[in-house]
């Protein structure tokens, strides 16, 4: 059987959706500068190591947003 990422099944040889570090963090600081500047100044951004232990590293990107809107103003 082929490997899922491999060039014989005509995938990439690396998922396009794994991010570096540096990509996670540049990307949760994008997210957070879009809300801040529409006045959302309570939403928080910050990437996250998933899987230390895997070949590539998976990071993901965490937010306090609650079903993709900025939490409720206290």
């Amino acid at each position: 059987m082929p490997e899922p990422y491999s060039p014989d099944t005509g995938a990439a040889a690396t998922p396009r959706d794994l991010m570096t570090e540096g990509e996670a963090k540049a990307l949760a600081t994008r997210i957070e500068g879009h809300w801040h500047r529409l006045g959302h100044t309570t939403v928080k951004v910050w990437a996250e190591c998933v899987d230390p232990d895997s070949c590539p590293v998976v990071w993901a990107v965490q937010s306090n947003l609650v079903n993709g809107l900025p939490p409720a103003r206290q």
